[in-house]
């Protein structure tokens, strides 16, 4: 089975159960929905529970952060929604394709092909130029380099790196190899960002571009996006701030990107304290 098979399979697999509402109703659809989603560790034969019950609805064109303590299960929702790791109870719906419903090969290609996902660490080859990276998930299905080049030099043009497109990771700032992973992310046009701490290893400066970069896609690209990050700044960057607690979403922020992170801070003692 090809690519376009498997993904056409996972669609028939997957159960239509996120509001996808039309033009006649109010709002924008939701595209991730998460229900009483639980998981649940086996480490050295001790069970160690990471999500308790999360519910969750994102509408289209979101962009929302989730913050915790560490061990909270921010993280790990977030890789239950991309579909890296799976559940020990509940269900995650995106784009009104049931995760649980496809097989790791389904998963795999839906991800590639609607998912965007950022981690903390960059994940850039060494070897590749600026370039080359981004346009590396077409280039292992084939593509050739003449076909990738428009749409990564755009990329590249996006997140202000078209002049550093030739030089390596090594050549790079920590915030430059970010935006070149971010830049990557988005090749597909994917519905969906999914970022992981991605200013984690960046100092303020080069932070501040990252969450820029992210609230800018958002509100000129009408991407949705999901940002798990431990910084108020950050946070308040988004239009919603979700606090995770013992592995519950106990409250949210509606800061509305005002970037006001005391804000943010203090909301965020409140319900998490």
């Amino acid at each position: 089975m090809n690519d376009a098979e498997t993904l056409q399979a996972s669609e028939a697999a997957a159960a239509p159960a996120a509001d996808v509402r039309g033009s006649d109703q109010a709002g924008p659809p939701i595209v991730v929905q998460v229900r009483n989603l639980h998981k649940v560790y086996d480490t050295s034969g001790h069970r160690v529970p990471a999500l308790a019950g999360a519910d969750l609805d994102v509408p289209a064109g979101a962009f929302y952060a989730i913050m915790g303590a560490s061990g909270s299960g921010k993280s790990t929702l977030l890789y239950l929604i991309g579909g890296l790791t799976h559940p020990t109870g509940g269900q995650v719906v995106v784009e009104g394709h049931d995760l649980g419903a496809m097989s790791d090969r389904q998963r795999t290609v839906f991800r590639r092909r609607r998912l965007g996902i950022v981690f903390q660490e960059y994940n850039l080859l060494p070897t590749l130029t600026a370039r080359e990276n981004v346009a590396l998930p077409w280039l292992l299905e084939g593509r050739s380099v003449r076909e990738c080049a428009a749409r990564v030099d755009e990329l590249l043009a996006e997140v202000h790196l078209l002049p550093r497109a030739e030089h390596r990771p090594d050549a790079l700032s920590g915030g430059e190899q970010q935006r070149v992973a971010i830049a990557r992310a988005l090749l597909n046009d994917p519905a969906i960002v999914l970022a992981d701490e991605p200013t984690g290893n960046l100092d303020s400066r080069q932070s501040l571009e990252i969450w820029n970069l992210l609230r800018r896609f958002a509100t000129e690209r009408h991407k949705t996006i999901l940002m798990v990050t431990h910084e108020a700044q950050g946070a308040a960057y988004a239009d919603r701030v979700l606090v995770l607690k013992d592995g519950r979403i106990v409250g949210q922020i509606d800061s509305g990107g005002s970037r006001d992170a005391a804000l943010v801070a203090a909301r965020y003692q409140e319900l998490a304290g």
